[in-house]
């Protein structure tokens, strides 16, 4: 008799579970593709390269002063005497230690910028995606860029949405 009241109490515990988990109402968005393809995205990356632009173009010119002098320091190798060919050398290096010094200086500039004009974004997508998550009974939205995340049916991938949700937030701001 026990064994039957087990059996009963298991058998009620999986219909329940199951049940809730018919009722579940799963989204799946790509939140980089939002930020990337949306219009606030959109702005903020624009503004970042425009703000950045004329300090590649000096890398670049940096970039391409290193490779003259690399070339040139190969091609006198053999006709330099042995100080000169130090000398040289010793710039290469410093010139080099110089460029990635500005070059890294540059990419933490660049990801401090990033990270302040995309904060308000973010708040805001995280504002949409919940309003779009109770006005349409979502029970759990994920993030579809997350590690763990395998297979998504295309009937549960709200990023074109929810894209559209943040347009039109980031407008009525």
């Amino acid at each position: 008799m026990r064994l039957f009241f087990k059996m009963l109490l298991v058998g009620a515990i999986v219909f329940a579970a199951g049940t809730a988990w018919a009722q579940t109402k799963i989204g799946i968005v790509d939140m980089q593709a939002v930020i990337a393809e949306s219009v606030p995205g959109e702005q903020a990356m624009g503004e970042l390269r425009t703000r950045f632009e004329t300090m590649k173009e000096e890398l670049d010119k940096q970039n391409e002063a290193i490779t003259k002098l690399r070339d040139e320091l190969q091609r006198q190798s053999m006709v330099l005497s042995q100080e000169a060919k130090q000398d040289k050398e010793l710039e290469y290096r410093r010139v080099v230690r110089d460029f990635q010094d500005q070059f890294q200086a540059f990419q933490t500039k660049m990801r401090t910028e990033e990270d302040r004009l995309s904060e308000p974004i973010l708040e805001l997508l995280i504002k949409v995606i919940n309003d779009y998550g109770e006005r349409n009974n979502f029970t759990l939205i994920m993030d579809g860029t997350s590690a763990g995340l395998v297979y998504a049916d295309d009937a549960v991938i709200i990023t074109d949405a929810v894209k559209e949700e943040l347009n039109k937030a980031w407008q009525a701001r």
